[in-house]
């Protein structure tokens, strides 16, 4: 391990990054990371335990009696969920409507009865339209 490596690892630590992100950033093996932590005292108790910004990872200042923040500004929520948004993926349930009969996927919802608003309005009050 280098010098470098080293430093690498003692910023990272410091910024609360876990063993398992700290190899895979350095392509070093998961247990040189911790067994190197722990000679060097590296530990869970001496890094600091305040939350970083997922995008920016500059400390966060967290007030009492207060949800943890996830970032230090609107400014960096915004740049990490445009560069996130699609990565949760969704399951797509193959259904039928139960007024018309015709087949519809949803998106995250298996418990979806109809596949428009439409149907659901004609299923409710029976078709009429309300003028």
């Amino acid at each position: 391990m280098t010098t470098d490596q080293k430093n690498q690892i003692h910023e990272m630590r410091q910024r609360g990054c876990t063993y398992a992100s700290i190899a895979e950033m350095l392509s070093i093996s998961e247990n040189t990371i911790k067994t190197y932590c722990r000679r060097t005292r590296l530990s869970e108790e001496t890094v600091s335990t305040a939350p970083v910004c997922r995008q920016c990872g500059k400390p966060i200042k967290v007030k009492d009696k207060h949800r943890a923040r996830q970032f230090c500004s609107d400014k960096c929520r915004a740049a990490w969920w445009y560069a996130n948004r699609g990565s949760k993926s969704r399951t797509k349930y193959h259904l039928t409507c139960a007024n018309c009969g015709q087949s519809f996927v949803s998106i995250g919802n298996k418990a979806r009865k109809y596949c428009s608003h439409q149907c659901y309005i004609a299923a409710r009050f029976g078709g009429v339209s309300r003028e």
